[in-house]
């Protein structure tokens, strides 16, 4: 916010030395006026009618926009400040040979720590991720396959004439009224 009134002070500044500069360089032979005579601030009474100008509260915004820079503050310096001791520290991980028999876990093919610990502790493996979706896959189609099935034995039960393919089912008792009534078929 100082920042925005420092600003905004330096272009009202520049704008006045550039207006300045401009009134200086100005020649007006043909009309023979020089430069113009000093500013005189002009009073203003308030004669007008008397206004009461209603504008919104700005009480909200301002309290929204100081929580806003100090959670982004409050998260951004520590995790610079760990990020960078992070890189200084330990820094990138180097390539070497993997010994014989040894199978690297799914962390270990990144080269940056945190993405390492990232992978290690919060996302899944894609293999389990990969395994996960054949999960459900596999689970969805025997369901089809399962429907198939009972749709085929309906038909054979409606066309031998041997299933209940003619059954309805009927409502839910909680759905059937009760109450006496003082109008029949009502």
């Amino acid at each position: 916010m100082a920042g925005m009134s420092v600003l905004r002070s330096a272009g009202a500044m520049i704008s006045r030395l550039q207006c300045a500069q401009r009134w200086a360089l100005r020649t007006d032979g043909l009309l023979g006026r020089g430069a113009p005579a000093a500013a005189v601030p002009v009073r203003s009474a308030g004669g007008g009618k008397r206004v009461f100008v209603i504008r919104p509260s700005l009480y909200h915004d301002n309290k929204f926009k100081k929580y806003l820079k100090f959670y982004i503050l409050l998260g951004v310096i520590p995790a610079g400040i760990c990020i960078s001791l992070i890189n200084i520290f330990i820094g990138p991980a180097e390539l070497a040979e993997i010994p014989e028999g040894y199978v690297p876990e799914h962390w270990e093919y990144y080269q940056h720590p945190i993405t390492r610990w990232l992978s290690r502790n919060v996302f899944h493996p894609v293999d389990e991720s990969y395994e996960r979706g054949m999960t459900i896959l596999y689970n969805e189609n025997e369901k089809r396959q399962l429907r198939l099935y009972e749709d085929v034995a309906r038909a054979s039960m409606r066309k031998k004439g041997d299933g209940p393919w003619y059954y309805y089912e009927t409502l839910d008792k909680n759905l059937i009224d009760h109450e006496p009534k003082s109008v029949p078929d009502q």
